[in-house]
Formats: structure tokens, C-alpha cells, sequence
């Protein structure tokens, strides 16, 4: 049985709100994680958001653009510019915001924490299967760190 990638992805419908003026549009990349838990995060090209679920004072709808449009009376009826169908309604709403990175209190002397990268350093992307992976790899990687700074140098 051959199965394509296609057969494994799922379409899901979303109306979210970003609280800050986003154009979607210009945006080459989105990626979402967390989409079915409590607080899902969005990332536009660089710029994250983080939001949550929210229950609206109404019911949103989603259409798409009616290809074929069609008139009962082609003498009486006239077609418009643009003919939309019903596709779906959902009734809870992603409530998106700019998410800012912040350093930690205690966290005074950042800059003799900074890694210098060099140029020849092969940095490989890395990708996550949903939020709670990738919060436990860095959780993992920040405490090897400082477990690597609190290591007494031992002078021979």
C-alpha cells in the first residue's frame, strides 16, 4: 500500500485576531504550533505571536471564491464580481499577540553569556513535532549550559 504525505495532513480552520496590525500577506512563512492546546503559538518569517481560545459574541463564517457561478434567471438575475460559497462556521476565536523575548531577573551580566558563532560553524535548522518538544529541548540544552559555567576550572 503506498501512502503519500498527502494522506497524513489535516486542513484545519482557524479565525484568529492579531492584536497588533498584521498584514498576513507579505509574510513568506507561517508556521503554527500548538494548535490544539491552550495556548498556541504563530510564527510570521522572524515574528512570533502567541494567543489563546476565546468563545466570541457570534458565530464565524468561512467562505471560499464560487468558481462556477450560476443564475436561476439569466434574464432577471445578475451575477456578481465575485460569488462566495459557505464553507465552514466555527464559534471560537485564536486571540493572537506580538510575543517579546525577555531576559530572566537575575540575568544582569548577558553579555558574558553570549555564544560568538563563527562563520565556519555549520548551524543545521532544527525542527519541532509541537511546543512541548521543542520547550523541552531548550529547557535541556539551558541547563547543560549552566551546569557547564558552574564547573569549577581546575588549574594543573
Amino acid at each position: 500500500m503506498n501512502t503519500s504525505a498527502s494522506d497524513s495532513e489535516e486542513e484545519i480552520l482557524v479565525y484568529a485576531e492579531f492584536k497588533d496590525t498584521v498584514n498576513i500577506e507579505k509574510y513568506k512563512n507561517i508556521h503554527v504550533l500548538g494548535i490544539d492546546r491552550k495556548n498556541p503559538v504563530i510564527q510570521l518569517d522572524d515574528t512570533f505571536f502567541t494567543g489563546n481560545f476565546e468563545n466570541p459574541l457570534g458565530t464565524y463564517l468561512f467562505f471560499e471564491e464560487d468558481q462556477t457561478p450560476h443564475c436561476d434567471d439569466p434574464l432577471f438575475d445578475k451575477l456578481p464580481e465575485k460569488k462566495l460559497k459557505y464553507l465552514f462556521k466555527t464559534t471560537k476565536l485564536l486571540s493572537m499577540e506580538h510575543a517579546y523575548v525577555t531576559p530572566k531577573d537575575g540575568s544582569d551580566n548577558i553579555e558574558n553569556k553570549v555564544q560568538v558563532v563563527n562563520e565556519s560553524d555549520s548551524i543545521e535548522p532544527v525542527a519541532f513535532e509541537n511546543l512541548e518538544e521543542a520547550l523541552e529541548t531548550f529547557k535541556k540544552d539551558k541547563q547543560e549550559y549552566d551546569e557547564s559555567e558552574l564547573k569549577p576550572e581546575i588549574n594543573s
